[in-house]
């Protein structure tokens, strides 16, 4: 089906496919610098919002709390991340990235800058601004429609 060429160009399926791409070349880049596309995404929240809990960050990035425990674990081994006591929820602890951390975020903006700016050549401001609005407009359709049975099933 992916050989037909009325698939090839509908909307949901070009989305999907340049997510994918984007996502596969920063997975490539992560993993030059020694990281998970996982811990990549940790690092880029932290910088963000620092001094977050552990279960806020894994909301943040899709994640679960029991996972991004492990993340946080081989980022602070590294040297990346502090985790500290969390002051108002003796549960919890925050993380907050290190000058090795940010300086490693330095470097991830910049990937990243450089594969957007490649991934856009040779579109207008004009198109791109275009792009922009109707993928945004797409983003806030789907996000009122009602919940379908699956989600409805999921939230008893």
């Amino acid at each position: 089906m992916q050989d037909d060429p009325v698939v090839r160009k509908t909307i949901s399926y070009l989305v999907h496919e340049v997510a994918r791409l984007f996502r596969r070349r920063f997975e490539d880049e992560a993993r030059a610098h020694g990281l998970t596309l996982t811990q990549w995404k940790v690092i880029a929240q932290l910088q963000r919002q620092p001094d977050i809990t552990q279960v806020a960050l894994a909301g943040c990035i899709d994640s679960d709390p029991m996972t991004m425990s492990g993340v946080l674990d081989r980022l602070e081994k590294r040297g990346l991340i502090l985790r500290e006591p969390d002051p108002n929820d003796s549960r919890a602890k925050l993380a907050r990235l290190t000058p090795e951390g940010l300086a490693l975020y330095s470097t991830a903006k910049a990937v990243g800058v450089r594969m957007y700016e490649a991934a856009l050549a040779g579109l207008s401001e004009e198109e791109r601004a275009a792009l922009t609005d109707a993928l945004d407009h797409i983003r806030s359709n789907l996000n009122d429609m009602p919940a379908g049975p699956a989600e409805k099933d999921a939230s008893r």
